[in-house]
Order: structure tokens, then C-alpha cells, then sequence
């Protein structure tokens, strides 16, 4: 009764309104927990399969980060992963284009683009992940490639991976 009363004081001092948890979705550190440890279609973790990437690929590819991002209205959370990638002899390129929603109860983890770019790679495996670097770093090294797959994209019945 007194610990109630003396967080209802503090609340009240400090102006913040209590407002009520939304059950399904996660704190920003249980979402990021959430993420390192889901496991992929090749039942790996992702931190195993971002940690296997970053060993193998030591000279182009560093994670920066998990980045929780919560917007109102939303009952689930983003995580963002953001890393570095370059092609040996240039300039590292920030990237964060690699998104997961999360929600709990229960606790479900999924990418945001599921079937394009890295993340959808990211899921199917480390092997498929790894493919999915090396791809994206030829793209990097010709510019007219990107620009030619980013207009044909559309038009491809098959998946050219």
C-alpha cells in the first residue's frame, strides 16, 4: 500500500500520466533480446549468423547495431539492424535496411520485407546470408548492374540468387 502510494506521489511530481502497458508489445531491450535470439529457417540464431558474417567476410561487413524503434498506435516494435559493408578498397556505406517486427504474447519475431533484400536473405540462413553480402557488394562495385536489376526487378518470374 505505501509503495503504491509513494509511486503514484512520484508520478504525480513528475507530471507523467500512468499509462497503461500494451501486453503484446515489447520493451525496447526485450525486443532486441527477442531478435538475437531468433532462430531462422536454417535454425540458427540471427547472432550466430551475424557473428558467422562478420568472420567470414571480415574485411566488408560489420554489424553497427540492433535499433528498437517504437511508434504510437503500433502493438509491436521494429528493430532495426544497422551495419557497415564495403567493397575492399572503398569507403564502408552505413546501412540500416534490415527490419524485424517483434511482438510478445507469445513472442513472435519475423522480418519486415519478407521476401526481398538482406533480411529475407538473413532468414533463410547463414549460407544464404553470406550469398546475399557478396551480391549486394558486386552491386556496389558496378553501379549499372544496380540500376539495371533495380528496373528489371519487377519483370523476373525466378529468383536470380
Amino acid at each position: 500500500m505505501i509503495r503504491a502510494l509513494t509511486m503514484a506521489a512520484l508520478l504525480a511530481a513528475t507530471g507523467a500520466a500512468a499509462a497503461p502497458a500494451d501486453p503484446f508489445r515489447p520493451s525496447p531491450a526485450e525486443a532486441v533480446r527477442l531478435v538475437r535470439e531468433h532462430r531462422t529457417n536454417g535454425y540458427v540464431t540471427v547472432a550466430r549468423t551475424l557473428a558467422q558474417a562478420g568472420r567470414e567476410r571480415r574485411d566488408s561487413f560489420r554489424v553497427s547495431g540492433l535499433y528498437p524503434e517504437q511508434r504510437p498506435g503500433e502493438s509491436f516494435t521494429r528493430v532495426r539492424l544497422c551495419y557497415w559493408l564495403r567493397a575492399p578498397g572503398t569507403r564502408a556505406q552505413p546501412l540500416c535496411d534490415i527490419t524485424f517486427i517483434v511482438s510478445t504474447n507469445p513472442a513472435h519475431v519475423e522480418p519486415a520485407e519478407r521476401f526481398e533484400g538482406l533480411g529475407r536473405d538473413l532468414q533463410d540462413g547463414p549460407q544464404a546470408f553470406l550469398r546475399g553480402l557478396d551480391r549486394e557488394l558486386a552491386l556496389q562495385r558496378d553501379p549499372a548492374e544496380r540500376v539495371r536489376r533495380t528496373v528489371l526487378d519487377p519483370f523476373e518470374l525466378y529468383d536470380w540468387r
